[in-house]
């Protein structure tokens, strides 16, 4: 019996190890050359030691190019890493909350974002983040500013704001794929919201990016850790069947050898 169970979890951990292979956990310890610029390459994207150990820093100079008008989205700064895996999948990070992002005249915005296997013209980017800004003038720093989590509607073309309390330190936000057209976002593994994309989708994962956003007249900094592309979990009624499955291949290379 003992013997059994070795081989139906070696059998499990097998199938689950074979589905991370296309995908990283990046813990920033140097910085992979796999990360390359996207939109606009920031002041900083370095291996830094922050709070006990090493970080993604990303520094935003607001000398860099900065536009308020019909080129502002390459005011987003950052830099992508391919990550090629099929449905179903999660993104995830560890993004630091610092106090600068929660009080005071600070404009700041970090995003997490992954991108579909999609051609360019078609494709989705499921993103959430943390912005701090005045929701209704993004540029004046006193104005309305207020702290928040959103997510990216790629359907309508706009940011839904969540109602989740924003609090300093280290927080998990992740992005899960599923059921060919679900989006699935949570903030330290608590679904914050579910999508139903427009079809056709094409559900497959390419490449991931970690972002900051120069809002022009501030520097700052943010930091990320642990940043994740990987096969999403089977729910719990597919690995029962997965492990039925291994059990009923292993009956049956008993069987054949008596």
């Amino acid at each position: 019996m003992k013997s059994s169970k070795t081989y139906v979890v070696g059998a499990l951990v097998l199938v689950a190890s074979q589905g991370f292979a296309a995908g990283f956990t990046d813990t920033f310890d140097s910085i992979n050359p796999g990360w390359t610029t996207d939109r606009t390459e920031p002041a900083g994207f370095t291996s830094s030691f922050f709070d006990g150990d090493n970080r993604l820093k990303i520094d935003v100079n607001h000398n860099s190019p900065f536009d308020t008008g019909g080129n502002a989205f390459y005011n987003t700064e950052g830099r992508g890493r391919d990550a090629s895996l099929t449905q179903d999948w999660t993104v995830a990070g560890d993004v630091y909350i610092s106090e600068d992002m929660l009080t005071g005249a600070n404009l700041r915005r970090t995003d997490l974002w992954a991108r579909d296997a999609a051609a360019e013209g078609s494709a989705y980017y499921p993103i959430i983040g943390v912005i701090r800004n005045d929701a209704s003038d993004p540029y004046n720093y006193g104005g309305n500013l207020t702290t928040r989590y959103r997510v990216w509607d790629s359907d309508a073309g706009a940011w839904d704001n969540l109602s989740n309390t924003v609090t300093g330190g280290w927080h998990r936000l992740s992005i899960t794929s599923h059921g060919g057209d679900q989006l699935t976002y949570a903030i330290d593994s608590v679904t914050v919201l579910n999508q139903t994309m427009a079809g056709p989708v094409n559900t497959d994962l390419s490449r991931v990016f970690v972002q900051a956003y120069n809002f022009g007249g501030q520097d700052y900094s943010v930091y990320w850790d642990n940043v994740s592309a990987f096969q999403a979990v089977p729910e719990p009624t597919s690995m029962v069947a997965l492990g039925l499955g291994a059990i009923a291949l292993i009956r049956k290379r008993r069987k054949a050898a008596k």
